[in-house]
């Protein structure tokens, strides 16, 4: 084979080879947009509790928790307080409180100890507040561990955010994809 026709040959493949990269790359954006910057968010409506999920986010989810119980009034608020943060006595008011810390500090925990609550207290249905970068997990994490009705609704959080998170929910989904698959 001639040394041009070689060249034309690996030049082709190698655009080839290029051009399936890039539509990986674009499918794998597409993906992480749908699923961690814009995800679908379940309809507002009544539920029997209302659960805010940790983390850096926790008081935006909180805020917007709160916001639910004004809204349909009488409906506990169930407060994840990972780590060293306190129940937060300042909501008292607006609806009963129940306050958990998770074990382990994860969402997986957040959704064993929510759905252990609404065992113990009757509940058939729960609202998830949490942040648009963490719709897609707490949905897969609560599913598995909660078999009456659930509502995961998105607090509102700028699309710096939302970006900002995408590597980070990658991993975690993966890892509760693929390695943790139980509740």
């Amino acid at each position: 084979m001639p040394l041009i026709s070689r060249t034309i040959a690996l030049a082709s493949r190698h655009r080839f080879v290029t051009a399936i990269l890039a539509v990986l790359v674009v499918a794998v954006g597409v993906v992480d947009v749908r699923l961690f910057v814009v995800p679908p968010s379940d309809p507002r409506g009544p539920t029997d509790a209302i659960v805010v999920l940790g983390g850096d986010t926790y008081l935006t989810r909180l805020h917007a928790a709160v916001a639910l119980t004004r809204e349909y009034p009488g409906t506990p608020l169930v407060v994840s307080t990972p780590g060293h943060n306190p129940c937060p006595r300042f909501f008292r008011a607006t609806a009963q409180v129940y306050c958990f810390r998770p074990d382990p500090s994860t969402t997986q925990g957040e959704a064993r100890a929510a759905t252990q609550l609404a065992i113990e207290h009757g509940w058939n249905s729960m609202t998830v507040v949490t942040t648009a970068d963490q719709v897609w997990r707490a949905r897969l994490r609560f599913s598995r561990c909660w078999s009456g009705e659930l509502h995961v609704v998105q607090a509102p959080t700028s699309t710096w955010v939302r970006l900002r998170s995408v590597p980070y929910e990658m991993g975690a989904t993966v890892k509760a994809e693929l390695l943790q698959r139980s509740c």
